[in-house]
């Protein structure tokens, strides 16, 4: 059985999100909303819905 590796970019969204679960960067605003933390809910929405 072959185990599929997680592609780079969805690491990469992972990684996102887990850093602004606990700091904030300096894109992000005062009432917390980052659009890095957008781009990588969507990314992983449609890996989820689109992986092989």
């Amino acid at each position: 059985m072959r185990v599929r590796r997680t592609p780079y970019l969805i690491q990469l969204a992972w990684y996102t999100l887990e850093f602004h679960r606990h700091h904030t960067c300096t894109h992000c605003t005062r009432s917390g909303w980052c659009s890095a933390v957008q781009v990588a809910r969507t990314r992983l929405t449609a890996w989820y819905r689109y992986r092989p």
